[in-house]
This record gives structure tokens, sequence and C-alpha cells, in this order.
């Protein structure tokens, strides 16, 4: 939703461009797919390419730019996020990235148990533990931040089709002429954007285009996850915490959100109900180690499929005449920031900051 918001709403005094019209094509609601289902940590915490740790931070201003148009949102929180390791060697990794991301000037420091305690009162450490602090980061309510842009951008003019999802690119000998909805009509457009995410390889494939994916369906894929959300909490938690077997951070209306990589492993398509309870149950385990006076339950499991990149980044810019494909992990950082840049290049100016994440960069 922030490129539908992007390319609708007035900008620096006029439209996009004149006479754009746009319009959304949505298979349920906005925040109804992977923006809702997302754990949707807001961060740049990896030192390890300082190319894309600069355009991660670029996108984290441009969240809180975006967020202050909206007069401090509710689902918009730049609360903090807390990390912690024990065991020597993951102790190890995690001083040397506090020491590389502080090093690119991030805010990143190791704090102490009492520190802590200030940040997070509910939290229970392990003795021992070694503890890292990056105050700008935070997160977002994936559903509402979604469905508050789709508003804005529909308020500004865009056509926002739910219900119905793209089946087929439409073609005109090598261009792009718009899609074709599950229902039989086709929308014509000078230029389609495909930001189907997941599914976006399939669509492309209906004009012989490949998109570089982890497939979710192989067995043992890192594309999907498994993310739980509890009843109310109220004043468990402020920000996000990463500990050595949960991520943890607070959701809508004093709830909370659950996960954990090692539960993840192994979540197919196929994975039966009980596969998802039995997780329920074994993160809500977890959470209350973590925050002992925790009383709430498991509300809601469920299983989010990331559109993962195979080497882990953006695929954006042009593919054919027509068409501009916008495909990303870390969709919920980035989404902002690659908005005003996709914007950019489609009304004629180049935007460098995409040159080493085009989607024929594998060909």
């Amino acid at each position: 939703m922030p490129l539908a918001d992007r390319l609708a709403r007035p900008v620096d005094g006029g439209r996009a461009g004149p006479g754009d019209t746009v319009t959304v094509v949505e298979e349920r609601w906005p925040g109804a797919g992977t923006s809702g289902t997302s754990y949707a940590w807001l961060n740049a915490n990896d030192p390890a390419d300082p190319v894309y740790h600069r355009f991660r931070t670029a996108a984290l201003r441009t969240w809180r730019d975006l967020a202050a148009g909206f007069g401090d949102p509710s689902w918009y929180r730049r609360a903090g996020n807390v990390v912690w390791a024990t065991a020597d060697e993951a102790k190890a990794l995690l001083s040397a990235r506090v020491d590389g991301l502080a090093g690119l000037g991030y805010a990143a420091r190791l704090i102490d148990g009492e520190k802590l305690h200030a940040l997070e009162p509910a939290l229970s450490a392990p003795r021992g533990a070694l503890i890292a602090h990056f105050p700008d980061e935070g997160h977002v309510h994936g559903g509402p931040a979604a469905q508050a842009l789709a508003l804005r951008a529909q308020q500004s003019g865009a056509d926002i089709v739910t219900g119905h999802r793209a089946v087929r690119l439409n073609l005109r000998g090598d261009r792009v002429t718009g899609v074709r909805l599950d229902d039989g009509r086709d929308l014509d457009a000078d230029l389609t954007i495909c930001a189907a995410g997941r599914h976006a390889p399939a669509l492309l494939a209906t004009a012989g285009i490949t998109l570089p994916l982890v497939d979710p369906a192989e067995p043992g894929s890192a594309a999907p996850c498994l993310v739980a959300t509890t009843t109310p909490a109220p004043g468990a938690l402020k920000g996000v915490v990463h500990a050595p077997e949960l991520s943890a951070r607070p959701a809508e209306n004093e709830t909370l959100v659950l996960e954990c990589v090692d539960i993840d492993a192994g979540v197919d398509e196929s994975v039966p109900a009980e596969r998802i309870r039995a997780a329920g149950d074994e993160l809500l385990a977890r959470a209350r180690t973590l925050l002992p006076a925790l009383t709430a339950r498991v509300a809601q499991v469920r299983r989010c499929v990331r559109p993962l990149p195979l080497d882990g980044y953006p695929l954006v810019g042009p593919q054919r005449p027509g068409l501009y494909t916008a495909v990303t992990h870390s969709g919920i950082t980035l989404g902002p920031h690659l908005a005003e840049l996709v914007d950019q290049e489609i009304h004629g100016r180049p935007a460098e900051a995409l040159a080493p994440y085009r989607p024929d960069r594998h060909g």
C-alpha cells in the first residue's frame, strides 16, 4: 500500500503525473495478506553490506516522515529493539554486530540488566546474558498501516479493487498492457507494476518472465513462518525483543506477537492444524519464561509466507515495456522508501539507489 499511496496522493504541490490514474488489485483487502501477518520489525540491523545497510537506514527515515504525516499513528511505533545472547559464540557475534553497526553510525550499544529493566520492566533476561539495545528501531502493526495507506490513496483518487486477483499479464507483442482478473475482466494500463509478493513469480510467468524467489512449497523452505498473536497483555512489552528462543513485540489492542526461527522449520503449505496449534503453545510457553507475569493466552496462530529473493536483496525495476516489478523481503521496513524511488523512476528520473537491486541481475 505505500506505493499506491505514494502514486495517488499529491506530491510537491501536484499530482504524481498529469492525468495519472492508479488502480490497485487486492485479492482480499488491504493488510489481509503478508503485511497483516508479518512480524513487521523496522530495522537496519545488519552491518555486513554497508550499501544495503544505508538503503535500510534511509527506509527508516522514510517511515518516520510517513508516520509524521499521519500525526503519530498508533500503528507505527519507534520503541526500540532489545537483543540478548547467552552462548559464548552468540555473544561474540552480537558484540561484533553492535561494533559493526556503531561503526556505521547506527544507534547500537551494549547495556546491563539494570538498563534493560528500565526499558522493559516486565522482561526477565538470564543472568550473564550479553544484552544490546537498538533505540531507533521499531515495529508496525501491518494491517492497520495498510488500511490507513489504502484509505489515503482512495481519498487521493486511487481505485482499489478488492476480492479479486490478477491471474495473467496481458500482452501486445512484447508490451504488457494490463492484467486479467480472476473474474475474466481485463484492466488496461499504460504501466503495470507487479508488487504481488510471494505470488509475483506465478503472475510474471504468464508473460514468460522468471523471478528468483525462494519457493515456499519446497520442503524446508525458509519462506513460510508461523506468527502467534496473544490475548491482551497490558504493559507486557514496550518495544521489540529478540531472545535466543523467542522474538516478541506489542501488537494492536495491547496484545503480543510471538515468533521464533526454530519453530518455523518445516512449516510448508501442507502443515497440519495440530502442528500450528502446538507451535502456538510452545511460543506461549517461551513467552511466559521471558515475561513471568504474563497471563495472556494464544488467540491466533497464522502462517505467513514471505517473498524471499534468492540472494536476500530487493528485486525492483522494469522488466518489459509497460511492466515494472517491485518485490522484496523486509517489505514492511523497505516499503515506503521503495515507493518513493519507484515513483521517481516511473516518472522519468532513474534512482541510483536501486541500481544494485534490478530483477535481471541474476541473468
